[in-house]
């Protein structure tokens, strides 16, 4: 290997740790994480019951802040519209995640990153 092809080998390696540093350094400046598809207002699950007409029912969904610990259990989901505190979701907004909802308590996993779980 000549001098040339090592002066080439590391400024290609250079430019792309220098870049993922930056998309690191974005990230944590935005807050977000590249996983997170989050809508925007949180909607928690105010039932104990699990039954699937329970966990897809919009009175069972009040806007309060996220407050869920990682579980198995569905906690909420982030809808884009905010309501005033204890307010039920957007009738529509909450019909198109629904199902969504029951899956990831079927699953015990969210099936979209606006879905959050809890224990």
């Amino acid at each position: 290997m000549n001098i040339k092809e090592i002066i080439k080998k590391n400024v290609t390696g250079t430019i792309a740790i220098a870049i993922a540093v930056g998309t690191m350094s974005f990230t944590m400046i935005s807050g977000e994480t590249p996983e997170s598809n989050v809508a925007g207002h949180f909607y928690r699950y105010t039932s104990t019951s699990l039954s699937q007409p329970d966990i897809e029912n919009i009175n069972n969904y009040k806007r309060i802040d996220d407050s869920c610990e990682e579980g198995s259990n569905v906690c909420g989901v982030y809808l884009a519209t905010d309501k005033p505190a204890n307010s039920t979701p957007v009738p529509s907004e909450f019909n198109a995640v629904k199902s969504q909802l029951w899956s990831s308590q079927q699953t015990g996993t969210p099936a979209n990153p606006d879905i959050k779980m809890k224990d």
